[in-house]
């Protein structure tokens, strides 16, 4: 063989090899990228027997806490006894407790399962030891199956009880409701279908709007302290002042009053003596109306100057013209009062 087409089949036996060598490396990836394990990581080891698995596959995802921690590493049914055996490998040690859990359930609603580890109460003791070797899983609930009979026992209620009759008679009585409504019938029908009755519903809105427009006017002028009640309500306090002023004066007054009242209700002064329980003063009183009467009457019954200045007009003409004689008399007087005067003078002089 030649030295050259030796060279040849070396260079083809190198290509070969690391074709090979690729092709190796490549399914080592896929089978820790499949596996979804990591090389040189350490791994914990846990068996779990449960009743029923579920469908529970291998490779299926383990959490912790929320936290995914592992995956199903392998599923075998034991040659003796009743369950199924299920090896977790886990990429950290798990500390259980006396009240752990290992639940099985979906993944999500569109098919999967997953496993999920509760490491039990912090203030239950640890497992060790063989407690570890012996480890239980919870039974599976299977919701197709729950949900089943979850619809078995509302039809059995439904048909038992009458419900589904009940729910028929209602569904009768809507749809004679929404018959009648329909044709008019009713005073709900005559609501639905009169148009003047929603002109007339339209038209109270409107005029609740209107109202309402007109409250806020007057609450905003009162805001503003305008009107009387305004002034009221508003900061200046010169009205409450006058106000408060007017009714110190009332007060005054009322008792004033009351002490007047108590001073006629005591019995004194005039009022009061006049008022009072003691029929003094009426007594006195009465007696001088008797008394006049009694004089009045004696002059009637006698015969005398006073009756006849009272009863007869002839004195009283005399006393007219005797009045009318002196004021003659005083006038003579004053027409000679300055003669008179001179005279006086006159002689006076001498």
């Amino acid at each position: 063989m030649s030295t050259k087409q030796r060279r040849s089949d070396v260079t083809t036996e190198i290509v070969v090899g690391a074709f090979m060598f690729v092709i190796l490396v490549v399914l080592l990836t896929i089978s820790v990228v499949i596996s979804q394990n990591k090389l040189f990581e350490r791994t914990y080891f846990l068996n779990v027997r449960f009743p029923d698995v579920g469908g529970l596959k291998t490779g299926e995802p383990v959490f912790l806490r929320g936290v995914r921690v592992g995956n199903v590493n392998e599923i075998s049914v034991p040659p003796s006894g009743r369950g199924v055996d299920v090896g977790l490998r886990l990429t950290m040690e798990v500390e259980l407790h006396e009240d752990y859990r290992f639940i099985i359930e979906p993944s999500s609603m569109l098919g999967g399962m997953r496993l999920v580890i509760e490491e039990g109460s912090e203030s239950m003791p640890v497992l060790t030891g063989d407690d570890l070797e012996k480890l239980k899983g919870t039974p599976v609930v299977h919701f197709l199956d729950e949900a089943t009979e979850t619809v078995l026992l509302v039809r059995k209620a439904l048909e038992e009880d009458g419900i589904l009759e009940d729910i028929k008679v209602f569904t009768t009585n809507i749809r004679d409701i929404t018959t009648k409504i329909n044709t008019g019938e009713g005073s709900l029908a005559k609501l639905v279908n009169d148009d003047a009755l929603y002109g007339q519903a339209t038209e109270l809105v409107d005029n609740l709007r209107k109202a309402s427009k007109d409250i806020g006017g007057i609450t905003a002028r009162l805001a503003e302290g305008k009107g009387l009640v305004g002034k009221l309500l508003s900061e200046d306090e010169t009205l409450y002042n006058d106000f408060a002023a007017t009714m110190a004066n009332l007060n005054a007054a009322t008792e004033d009053a009351r002490k007047m009242l108590a001073r006629i209700e005591a019995g004194e002064g005039t009022v009061g003596k006049l008022l009072s329980a003691d029929a003094e003063v009426y007594d006195d009183l009465r007696d001088t109306v008797a008394a006049l009467k009694e004089f009045t009457g004696t002059l009637n019954e006698q015969e005398g100057t006073l009756k006849l200045l009272m009863t007869e007009d002839v004195l009283y003409r005399k006393i007219v013209s005797l009045v009318d004689e002196a004021r003659a008399t005083i006038d003579d007087f004053r027409e000679t009062s300055p003669i008179t005067t001179f005279s006086s003078i006159f002689f006076g002089a001498f």
